[in-house]
């Protein structure tokens, strides 16, 4: 198991504005799970018991269309609360799935209430969750209008991970989350055809390189601006 501090983890946005005997309290009574690439932490239909908070890698948070194809809502790094069901009975409607390798830190939900109940910052906490939850999710409703096309969808896709999941290189901005064209296929929801034609475009334009599964951004204001036309 791995070993980690209630320093370590005040760090992380869940927890900045928790104090350190709370943080230590939530370890205490939770367990750290390791999960390799591609686990699959819940999925839709289950009903779990346990409050997930993601304290290290990537997930995906997904859903399957009518047909079955899986459609990415959007991707979620270090500290944030990975399911949304916590003072609810009923069965998950959203599946998650790790990216990278990832711990977990796995909270019972009858005690996490009682904590939330003792301490407002934990309450919070989990506001600002669903707050930055639902606004994800609106502005997912605004990019999958049918008039946008592809270029632009992926454009925008690649600008808010390169906000999210970026760092700063000679060749522009590095998207360090390792990214198939299956898996930005299921991210912007079109047929991965459709993806790898509008990533030849985007790199023709010089707003993209694709390299070893991983995206540069060479102008993310040029991207940016690409989008929005």
């Amino acid at each position: 198991m791995e070993t980690i501090s209630a320093g370590q983890l005040k760090a992380l946005k869940f927890f900045h504005r928790l104090p350190l005997e709370l943080i230590q309290t939530l370890l205490n009574t939770g367990r750290i799970q390791n999960a390799s690439k591609k686990s699959l932490l819940f999925s839709s239909g289950e009903n779990i018991q346990n409050v997930l908070i993601l304290l290290s890698g990537e997930v995906a948070v997904y859903n399957l269309t009518k047909h079955g194809h899986r459609k990415i809502l959007f991707f979620l790094g270090k500290g944030h609360l990975l399911n949304h069901d916590i003072n609810s009975s009923r069965s998950l409607s959203l599946s998650c799935e790790s990216v990278t390798q990832v711990l977990v830190l796995k909270i019972p939900k009858k005690n996490f209430l009682e904590f939330m109940q003792e301490n407002f910052s934990l309450t919070q906490a989990v506001l600002d969750e669903y707050e930055r939850y639902l606004w994800r999710l609106a502005h997912q409703l605004k990019n999958t209008s049918g008039s946008m096309v592809t270029e632009r969808k992926i454009a925008a896709k690649l600008w808010k991970l390169g906000r999210d999941f970026g760092e700063r290189r000679e060749e522009g901005v590095y998207i360090y989350l390792p990214f198939t064209m299956t898996l930005m296929a299921d991210f912007v929801g079109v047929p991965r055809e459709n993806v790898s034609r509008a990533c030849k475009s985007l790199a023709a334009r010089g707003l993209l390189v694709y390299r070893d599964r991983h995206f540069i951004l060479p102008n993310p204001d040029g991207l940016a601006e690409f989008y929005k036309m």
